[in-house]
């Protein structure tokens, strides 16, 4: 919401790596409530930028996130659409987390038809440009969201906080605008 609200943005990748943050994770929502699909990385207890950070392959991560994806998605509307494009991007064998999360803002982005952020250059804010590197984390209060129709909306209602990957499996063609129109504070 916040990239497709804003006329100018960059993706700071010189920024610090932030344990516990979205920069390595998503939210999903599947039949058991919302889950999260944690990249695992190495170094995760030094501060380093995050052109630096690695991942790690000491598991298998890409196919289980690849199975939750499947157990979560596959009777919403839009999974054959968005899937095959998930699946290729997850295993890709990237090293780093900054290239995982281009490859992944490049998907999203040309899935809600707008235009790709920019890398930073430097660790300095764009004059004339909000920080919004912490508007969203997963340890602050989740703001309730407008509903929309979601896999397992029969068994929970609608359950706010799941990523953009929920909103493209269930909304993929009113993505956009449902995102375009809510508050970023």
């Amino acid at each position: 919401a916040a990239i497709l609200q804003s006329e100018a943005h960059c993706m700071d990748v010189h920024a610090f790596f932030e344990k516990q943050s979205y920069r390595n994770r998503t939210i999903i929502l599947g039949p058991n409530g919302l889950q999260s699909l944690v990249v695992p990385i190495y170094g995760r207890n030094k501060k380093q930028a995050m052109l630096e950070v690695r991942i790690s392959d000491e598991i298998a991560w890409q196919r289980n996130h690849l199975n939750s994806l499947q157990t979560a998605y596959r009777s919403a509307p839009y999974y054959e659409y968005i899937y095959p494009e998930l699946e290729k991007i997850l295993l890709q064998n990237h090293t780093h987390l900054a290239e995982f999360n281009a490859a992944l803002h490049a998907f999203f982005i040309k899935r809600l038809k707008h235009t790709l952020p920019k890398d930073s250059v430097s660790y300095d804010l764009i004059e004339g440009e909000l920080d919004k590197r912490e508007l969203f984390h997963p340890k602050k209060e989740k703001e309730l969201l407008a509903p929309y129709s979601q896999v397992f909306q029969e068994k929970f209602g609608f359950v706010s906080g799941a990523g953009i990957i929920d909103l493209l499996m269930n909304e993929l063609p009113n993505a956009s605008t449902y995102l375009k129109q809510l508050v970023v504070r």
